[in-house]
């Protein structure tokens, strides 16, 4: 199946993404800055100008970055910048950075984050490495991907309003064009296109997304695949990462964030939609799943 799969197209499209852009300068000198990692963003860096050196807590060497390149963290990994390939001892206040210039000496800047709720994560991002080098130039996106870098870099060093609210909205079109570039290389690094790319797996899989309000259970799925309900279970485990009920409640999860947007919609409706007889089962299993209650997310 190919990357452009209907079915992860709409769970993109649902997605309600919330970037939001950090940290915007110029650095010059011997610059660096660091982050402790382990929240639930997922970050990204942007080398507008000049160059930078990423260096991983792990002790792998450093990594260094160019004009246009994009560091991407899907797990929010410890990590740090420099200027130079050592970091040094030295404090450095980076909290009032000169603004983006390109013709200036340093290095430009863009950050950013977002947080997907845990169950999207482990949908689409599970299976992503703790650090990607995203270079325009290798890449089979790069086109979009450098009109989108000039658009935001010439953005960033404006002066007028919505700024910041238009760098957000093109940090959301970042992170898409990211998972499309990812997916472009390694298919199988999201758990969700891994499970629908499955010659195994795949009718179940698409069974299941087009009637997830069904009665479904393992033995269903895999009567589906024509396996055993060992061999399919087994099977689903390994590529997608989670057991298939787990598959189940996780999909009809992120359905239910999308529809609570709707103030209107009835909460006993949204149940019913996604599989649960009842409101109180469907609040158990949100809560379950989401971390929080359907209200919460309603607000």
């Amino acid at each position: 199946m190919p990357v452009s799969a209907p079915q992860l197209n709409d769970f993109l499209r649902r997605l309600h993404l919330g970037s939001e852009v950090y940290y915007v300068g110029q650095l010059c000198d011997a610059w660096h800055m660091s982050t402790p990692g382990g929240s639930d963003a997922t970050t990204f860096h942007l080398v507008c100008n000049g160059a930078a050196w990423i260096h991983m807590r792990d002790g792998s060497a450093p990594t260094r970055m160019a004009a246009g390149d994009i560091a991407f963290f899907p797990h929010d990994a410890a990590h740090a910048f420099s200027a130079e390939p050592d970091i040094p001892q030295q404090a450095f206040d980076y909290s009032r950075p000169a603004p983006l210039d390109a013709h200036a000496p340093g290095t430009g800047l863009l950050c950013g984050h977002l947080r997907l709720p845990a169950h999207i994560r482990r949908l689409l991002l599970a299976s992503f490495p703790e650090f990607m080098l995203i270079r325009p130039d290798q890449s089979q996106v790069g086109h979009q991907l450098r009109k989108l870098i000039e658009m935001m870099t010439e953005e960033a060093t404006q002066n007028d309003l919505g700024v910041t609210a238009i760098l957000d909205r093109l940090s959301d079109t970042l992170f898409l064009y990211v998972i499309r570039h990812t997916l472009h290389h390694e298919p199988k690094l999201s758990p969700l296109l891994a499970a629908l790319s499955d010659e195994h797996l795949r009718a179940a899989v698409m069974a299941f997304i087009d009637a997830p309000a069904d009665s479904w259970t393992v033995e269903r799925m895999a009567g589906l695949a024509c396996q055993s309900r060992s061999a399919f279970s087994e099977r689903f485990s390994l590529l997608v990462g989670m057991p298939p009920m787990e598959f189940v409640a996780t999909w009809r999860m992120q359905l239910a964030t999308g529809m609570l947007a709707d103030e209107n919609a009835n909460m006993l409706d949204i149940a019913m939609k996604c599989g649960y007889e009842s409101e109180a089962a469907f609040r158990k299993a949100f809560k379950r799943i989401v971390g929080v209650t359907p209200g919460k997310v309603r607000g």
